[in-house]
């Protein structure tokens, strides 16, 4: 699996549709640190809708919100959203949060779909589920870059076959760090164990400390399985 930018995470939502009748409203809420950042948007199954402005925000510092999505028609009770967020700060160039992939959303259930750089990006599908709804339809995949006594964790609700990719931008007195981790979850075997390319890449500067991409075996419920990418150390873990 290739990254080539957030312009290809762009293309990867199913963004162009057919009229739905049917109107949902999702909230988004994005928490780091002291700020809390949320959004509610109206969204028609089947079309796309879109977000760029100033959430509603609790806390500190102020933030920019871009939000397209993508609303699927339901299916077992559960309506498959397809996301792609990116919460900006004073330099347009580097914002300090993106995510894209696919979650499954059970009505009035928060789901946590992704997580990393100690941001969290919470989904809700307002209302109430039909009778018979199934209660979950996601997995869930943690995955650690470990460089020396540095560890970077990315975290994702997913679904079989679909990309999830997170990065993230922070800066400290010296350097901008960027880190990247791209996900790509294969259809489950007999057993339930399945095939997770990923790619990865963390940034200091100047300076990239580790970056690669490769190929995992992860049985849900299992031990953490591990790479090797450069001097450091790639784990991914399914949850059942």
């Amino acid at each position: 699996m290739k990254t080539r930018g957030w312009a290809v995470i762009l293309s990867l939502l199913c963004l162009a549709g057919t009229a739905g009748a049917e109107t949902w409203t999702v909230r988004l809420k994005a928490v780091s640190g002291k700020g809390t950042y949320t959004h509610e948007l109206e969204l028609p199954v089947g079309k796309q809708a879109s977000f760029t402005g100033a959430p509603a925000t609790r806390g500190w510092p102020r933030r920019g919100l871009i939000f397209n999505a993508y609303l699927n028609k339901p299916e077992a009770g559960l309506l498959r959203l397809d996301y792609m967020v990116e919460l900006t700060g004073k330099n347009a160039a580097r914002p300090p949060f993106q995510a894209a992939g696919k979650v499954a959303l059970r009505p009035g259930k928060p789901v946590l779909a992704a997580e990393a750089s100690g941001w969290k990006l919470i989904l809700e599908l307002r209302g109430k589920a039909e009778p018979g709804a199934r209660k979950n339809g996601n997995g869930s995949i943690r995955t650690s870059l470990k460089c020396g006594r540095d560890e970077h964790a990315a975290n994702f609700a997913f679904l079989p076959d679909q990309q999830y990719t997170v990065v993230t931008y922070s800066q400290d007195s010296e350097s901008v760090r960027r880190f990247m981790v791209g996900l790509l979850p294969n259809g489950p075997a007999l057993d339930g164990s399945f095939l997770l390319q990923y790619t990865l890449q963390l940034k200091e500067g100047a300076e990239t400390l580790a970056e690669g991409q490769g190929e995992l075996i992860l049985n849900p419920g299992g031990g953490k399985r591990r790479a090797a990418a450069g001097d450091c150390a790639f784990s991914a873990k399914a949850a059942r």
